[in-house]
């Protein structure tokens, strides 16, 4: 029978306040693998094991576990198997700061595979060196930081309607956030059937967002850092799917997890929403820092803008948007800006101009508009800085088109 008060008190020592320290617990019933371990773990100074287990605790007393205070367990995986098991669920579940790890007399690939399904961060397989163990504290650690940092902002690009541009918006301005910021930025394109971001960037992904969406239980920082993709601008880039898929949609859950882990890892996580599956668009809705709005001056965007806008209030994140006004020059036969004023009940927070041929020279080179010199890339660097937290001049006289805009407003910027 498992008895939890069946361990060994190795040693008591004083716990550094330093984040590379860990305090290890032993669950390891074998003897000579519980020595071969503690020897391993006693190679690197700025660790401690503080109890050594002599068998497996019950599920029972895994309360009891909390009050030992380990930023670390170590679970044998081949004294009896499900047992095991349900120790590394109960540990995590009970004690979610303690990071489990497994260890087994061999490398078994379906063993670790359990072993990290249950809950466990690390499998340990003999022989085990000391630089091993380092390695794997090592590791915890840098999870330990990353879960420490304040989340990122979530700056979301919603289309009123297919065709406004908002692909080549989002792109452009995550590469002059990054310039403006000197932040780690990330862009993701969650057009899940016809995206075109990466390739917009001149990248071809061979992972996707989907590939993190079906995985929501391997969703941590290390899997979807495997998956990013790095534009010379700095920017990381998680691109939609190359191949066509009419699948099932991905959940809100794991929607949720992914942004979640991107924001523990970023400054900024620019979204591309485009025309996003309905649950997913909600909960982008709901975890934006800050959501871009785009439309132009047609009739059926306008329409969509006044209803979205509608939508947005009633779900009471009407505080969060501000509203892009894309190829604002372009004439619309009768349709001006005073039609979107009166359907949306506001003027527009940003213009951008059409600056046709610079747009499409961009798209069909994989170069951002940030990258230009042109009147898009200015308006759109005016963006960045703002969202950045950066002062726009508001007495400054500047040339616009030919001529001079005496004011230029913090937030109505239009190049």
């Amino acid at each position: 029978m498992y008895r939890f008060g069946a361990y060994i008190q190795l040693r008591e020592k004083a716990m550094p306040d330093n984040t590379d320290f860990q305090s290890v617990a032993l669950i390891v019933p074998d003897t000579r693998r519980r020595r071969s371990l503690a020897d391993a773990i006693s190679g690197g100074s700025r660790h401690a094991i503080i109890r050594e287990f002599a068998d497996e605790p019950i599920s029972g007393d895994s309360s009891a576990f909390a009050r030992l205070g380990c930023n670390v367990a170590i679970v044998d995986m081949d004294h009896d198997i499900d047992q095991a098991v349900r120790v590394i669920e109960n540990i995590c579940l009970r004690n979610p700061s303690t990071t489990v790890m497994a260890c087994s007399a061999k490398s078994d690939l379906p063993l670790a595979r359990r072993a990290m399904q249950a809950g466990a961060r690390d499998f340990l397989a003999e022989p085990v060196f000391a630089d091993t163990v380092k390695a794997a504290f090592d590791r915890i650690s840098s999870r330990r930081t990353f879960q420490e940092k304040a989340p990122g902002k979530l700056l979301v690009f919603v289309p009123s309607k297919r065709g406004v541009g908002v692909t080549s918006l989002a792109s452009s301005f995550a590469v002059s956030l990054a310039r403006e910021s000197g932040a780690r930025v990330a862009i993701v394109d969650m057009d899940l059937q016809s995206g075109d971001l990466a390739l917009g960037l001149g990248l071809t992904a061979d992972c996707s967002v989907v590939d993190a969406l079906r995985n929501p239980a391997r969703l941590d920082r290390d899997f979807l850092s495997s998956l990013l993709m790095r534009h010379n601008s700095g920017v990381d880039v998680l691109g939609s799917p190359e191949d066509y898929s009419v699948g099932t949609a991905p959940d809100r859950a794991a929607s949720e997890k992914v942004f979640e882990v991107l924001r523990q890892e970023f400054d900024y996580v620019v979204v591309d929403a485009g025309p996003c599956n309905s649950e997913i668009q909600e909960a982008l809705f709901e975890m934006a820092d800050k959501l871009y709005l785009v439309t132009e001056l047609s009739f059926p965007a306008i329409r969509n803008a006044h209803r979205m806008m509608s939508y947005l209030s009633a779900k009471n994140v009407f505080r969060n948007v501000e509203v892009v006004l894309n190829r604002f020059d372009v004439p619309q036969g009768e349709i001006g800006e005073e039609h979107l004023r009166t359907a949306i009940g506001r003027t527009p927070d940003w213009k951008i101009p059409h600056g046709r041929s610079a747009a499409i020279q961009a798209r069909n080179n994989g170069v951002p508009l940030a990258a230009e010199n042109s009147p898009i890339g200015k308006a759109l660097g005016r963006m960045a800085k703002v969202a950045c937290g950066k002062p726009l001049p508001t007495e400054k006289s500047v040339k616009i088109f030919g001529f001079f805009e005496p004011k230029l407003r913090m937030r109505h910027a239009q190049v």
